[in-house]
């Protein structure tokens, strides 16, 4: 069992072992650099770094998803100022040929498929009745027609329904970061107030 030392603790509460959040994460954050750097030894090389600059900050994050927006962010830093130190940027860029706006594209889609991890994760530590109500009316279905399927009271559904947006709400705030990281807003995605 890892000591007590190889814990991240973060703001929210939450503690994480650092061996797994590695051993979950170094191939994601190597993939997301192999797109900035068609090179799998010299983007190893750039997360290990990274991972060693999130070693020395590890107990300043509020939650695991902003200890994941520091990674992305400091991963494409990391490559776009490796390519300018090594003169390698406009062979590079004339291989891939990726324009800024695609460059914020793929950060978008990232950052976006990040939150729905998150949110698919979230519910699906619902309990099942919770889950099922809120499916339901992802549907497009109405109270009345959940609790005749369920065989609820309409006021019961109302009640679920209710207790898992307050759940989703407190468990998905850190969401929130992600978003900041965006270059510019993901449409559609947004929490709306």
């Amino acid at each position: 069992m890892p000591g007590i030392q190889n814990k991240i603790r973060f703001e929210n509460g939450e503690s994480v072992g650092f061996e797994d959040f590695f051993k979950k994460n170094f191939a994601i954050f190597s993939s997301f650099a192999f797109r900035y750097i068609p090179d799998p030894a010299v983007c190893e090389d750039i997360v290990q770094e990274v991972f060693l600059s999130f070693w020395e900050k590890r107990n300043s994050f509020v939650s695991p998803v902003a200890a994941k927006s520091f990674f992305y962010i400091s991963i494409r830093n990391t490559c776009l100022n490796r390519i300018k130190h090594e003169k390698v940027k406009s062979k590079y860029l004339n291989y891939r040929q990726p324009e800024e706006e695609t460059s914020d594209s793929f950060l978008e889609a990232v950052f976006k498929k990040e939150a729905y991890r998150e949110i698919y994760q979230e519910v699906n530590k619902l309990p099942k009745v919770a889950r099922k109500i809120l499916k339901l009316t992802l549907r497009g279905r109405s109270n009345e027609e959940i609790a005749n399927l369920l065989g609820i009271a309409v006021n019961t559904v109302k009640v679920h329904k209710n207790r898992t947006y307050k759940i989703l709400r407190r468990n998905l705030r850190d969401l929130y970061y992600l978003f900041l990281c965006c270059p510019k807003p993901v449409p559609d995605t947004q929490p709306s107030r």
